[in-house]
């Protein structure tokens, strides 16, 4: 039995590029009103990010979380749309050859959701099998290829697309809160749209070998994304990266030794940067030689965090940039509310 593989990856953006201190200076600076806001976009290592926004007008009124809501909808139809198209593309198939729909996003929703309205727009076939992995936050991304994963060894000759779609941006909130501050700093919109299958040996495209969920439960309150009559709400503790430095090392050590591995042999590390302090914790932690997560800190540099989105980005910057050869493992790992931390070993 062949291993499931990505075939093909594929992410894309908002149409509208904001330099980082240009987003708190000419954009939001008034609505946060607190001096410390600029040191924390300052520090936050992010040059630039993509927005649904060319100006704040829409935020500036405080919409309703109907109205941020609709507007999710319609742009995340279009992106979605495009990103699938060029993901089945490199994969050279059709909408008809795509067995399984996972959808990710926690940034809006509806019923019947996005995968209901793609399938329609882009005519999959009626019999194909869809889930949305709605809510769940930034470790989504691999819960997603957990999926795809099962699915396919369940019926390995299924084609499974996968599309994840954030956009923070629109749930700006109000405010000199810390939390407020903080999202207003780091979070993106972005999109990513991937293809999983069997593979003969042609394929080049990372195996998915194995994947791994772990949840501290006594700790639901260091992240959090909450509906609110103006959108949701984020709540992150500034206790997150040393939480995760403290769980992470062990987790992965023995992760690895299922499959006979120790650190030292995963040539590449993709480590989902939900923040900057995130990164170089986990670095320390882990005990990473030098550039290890450059990867992931170009795609921060670049993007911020675009939740389920991200881990992604880091992926296909590895890919493209990293240039792994046969035989390569890595490690891709992601974090969210619950608290979560999802491990996803793949090898080329």
């Amino acid at each position: 039995m062949t291993t499931p593989t990505i075939l093909s990856l594929a992410t894309a953006v908002p149409d509208y590029q904001h330099r980082q201190m240009e987003i708190h200076d000419r954009w939001i600076a008034p609505y946060l009103d607190n001096r410390r806001a600029r040191l924390l976009f300052r520090e936050a290592q992010i040059d630039t990010r993509y927005s649904l926004f060319e100006t704040v007008d829409f935020l500036a009124g405080q919409p309703g979380t109907q109205a941020r809501n609709d507007l999710y909808l319609v742009t995340a139809r279009r992106l979605g749309a495009d990103a699938i198209a060029r993901a089945l593309a490199l994969a050279n198939l059709s909408p008809t050859e795509v067995d399984h729909f996972i959808v990710i996003s926690c940034t809006g929703f509806d019923t019947p959701g996005l995968d209901v309205m793609l399938a329609a727009d882009l005519q999959f076939r009626p019999d194909l099998r869809r889930s949305a992995l709605i809510g769940m936050g930034c470790h989504a991304g691999l819960t997603g290829l957990d999926r795809a994963l099962l699915e396919l060894t369940a019926r390995p000759q299924s084609r499974v697309l996968l599309l994840a779609v954030e956009f923070g941006t629109l749930h700006f909130q109000p405010g000199g809160s810390l939390e407020n501050m903080v999202a207003s700093a780091i979070f993106g919109d972005g999109l990513a749209a991937a293809v999983i299958g069997s593979a003969g040996p042609a394929v080049t495209g990372p195996r998915l070998l194995d994947t791994q969920t772990y949840s501290d439960y006594s700790q639901p309150g260091l992240m959090g994304f909450h509906l609110t009559d103006h959108g949701f709400h984020i709540n992150l503790s500034m206790r997150i990266a040393k939480v995760l430095r403290d769980l992470t090392p062990t987790l992965v050590d023995n992760f690895l030794q299922k499959s006979g591995l120790t650190r030292a042999e995963v040539n590449f590390w993709g480590i989902h940067p939900g923040g900057a302090k995130i990164v170089e914790y986990l670095e320390a932690a882990l005990e990473l030689p030098e550039q290890a997560l450059v990867f992931s800190r170009s795609v921060l540099r670049r993007y911020g965090n675009m939740s389920s989105a991200t881990i992604f980005f880091v992926l296909d910057e590895i890919i493209r940039q990293g240039q792994p050869q046969p035989g390569d493992y890595g490690l891709l790992l992601s974090f969210g509310p619950g608290l979560t931390i999802e491990l996803c070993l793949i090898q080329w």
